[in-house]
């Protein structure tokens, strides 16, 4: 929904915002069919433990993420591992580029109910008085003020 040059959900028209969107995402080598599943895989102590992220649907990975060994310096390293990630996905998928960029200058949030504040924004009734973070928000909004900088200065993205 777009209240205000806001996008505060990341569902219907803008799902492909989501870390959740069925996409290529390649890293370290590895394919997954989403971010989250990427995201996910990141989070492992285990190299071999990211294989069985690469058959993941996002719903499972995100479950199995959270039950795996996490690698000691996940904490120090998550939201550069998150920018990485949402670069590449929205880099080698031309079409969700354009999705991004013709969200202008919106304000980008993924208001939720599931408690993120972190990464998103959580408006339940726990949580009303609570501003979230919004990290991927905020990762998104710079990768598409990145792109536009750039487009703007050189005509286009090769």
């Amino acid at each position: 929904m777009v209240n205000n040059g806001e996008i505060r959900s990341f569902r219907g028209e803008y799902n492909f915002l989501s870390n959740f969107y069925p996409c290529t995402v390649v890293h370290d080598g590895k394919v997954y069919p989403s971010l989250e599943a990427a995201f996910q895989a990141a989070k492992c102590n285990d190299l071999r433990e990211r294989d069985r992220f690469q058959r993941l649907e996002p719903a499972a990975a995100k479950k199995i993420g959270k039950q795996v060994a996490i690698r000691s310096d996940w904490e120090a390293v998550k939201l550069s591992i998150l920018k990485e990630l949402v670069r590449i996905k929205f880099i080698s998928e031309p079409h969700l580029l354009s999705l991004l960029l013709s969200t202008g200058d919106a304000y980008l949030s993924e208001d939720n109910m599931w408690h993120d504040n972190f990464y998103g924004n959580c408006t339940c009734a726990r949580c009303r008085d609570i501003t979230g973070l919004n990290y991927l928000g905020h990762t998104l909004m710079s990768l598409r003020d990145q792109i536009s900088f750039f487009i703007s200065k050189h005509g286009g993205v090769q």
